[in-house]
């Protein structure tokens, strides 16, 4: 759609979307009992380090109770689906597995190509996904493509794309151990561009990822990570049947 003819009017309606979207996530997340976030301090270490025009973040999150490997893989692959799940039961309206992943922050995840094989309903390795969400807090807004290179019961990777250029990478480690899902979580932003990467990364690099948009990313992956616990043994259980 090009945005020189788009009615304004079409705005309103996606925002109100957007709002009911997150309406329906927060209360189904209330009737649940779970709507609180983890707090920062649930983490087992955090750390942010700066070199050479790169910046890496690291956060070894708290035990994600009840969810094993096989869960999360799933989780990351159907994470553009939606469910009727109402905190109660499953006779409530659509709900993105997004918003309730974070309902105040998560906008969308819309799956951008699919394979010939498998199609995409999240992330699939070598495909696509447009990653949109804001950081109502701070007003950090991120809205990248993100290609994904690794998607299993151990990891999910992916590149993020900015103006077709490689700009970084965000890991994500799990395994099992006692009482849940061991997760770690590694964000590192870097130019990946010949010759002059170095001194983008030293010049324009802290302008559109800094000490504090890390800082601001830190809580709101603690909150979605933490979310995980509430969420996906039950969308998971109703899927398996």
């Amino acid at each position: 759609m090009n945005s020189k003819h788009i009615d304004p009017s079409w705005y309103g309606e996606q925002r109100d979307k957007l709002r009911e979207q997150r309406l329906l996530a927060r209360t189904a997340l209330a009737r649940a009992g779970t709507l609180d976030f983890k707090p920062i301090s649930s983490a087992k270490w955090v750390d942010i380090t700066e070199r050479h025009g790169r910046i890496r973040v690291q956060i070894e999150h708290d035990t994600i109770r009840g969810v094993t490997p096989t869960m999360m893989r799933w989780w990351f692959e159907h994470l553009a689906e939606t469910t009727t799940w109402n905190g109660v039961d499953f006779s409530g309206p659509e709900i993105s597995f997004y918003h309730l992943w974070h309902h105040r922050d998560h906008i969308a995840v819309t799956p951008l190509t699919s394979s010939s094989e498998i199609s995409n309903h999240g992330f699939q390795v070598g495909q696509k996904s447009l990653i949109e969400e804001q950081f109502n807090d701070y007003n950090d807004h991120i809205k990248h493509t993100m290609l994904t290179t690794r998607l299993d019961e151990e990891e999910f990777t992916f590149e993020v794309q900015f103006f077709g250029i490689n700009a970084g990478r965000i890991i994500h480690r799990y395994h099992e151990e006692r009482g849940g899902l061991r997760f770690y979580a590694e964000t590192e932003i870097a130019m990946q561009i010949p010759i002059i990467g170095g001194a983008l990364n030293r010049t324009i690099r802290p302008f559109l990822y800094n000490k504090q948009s890390a800082e601001n990313w830190i809580r709101h992956n603690i909150e979605e990570t933490g979310r995980s616990q509430d969420i996906i043994p039950i969308l998971y259980a109703a899927h398996a049947k």
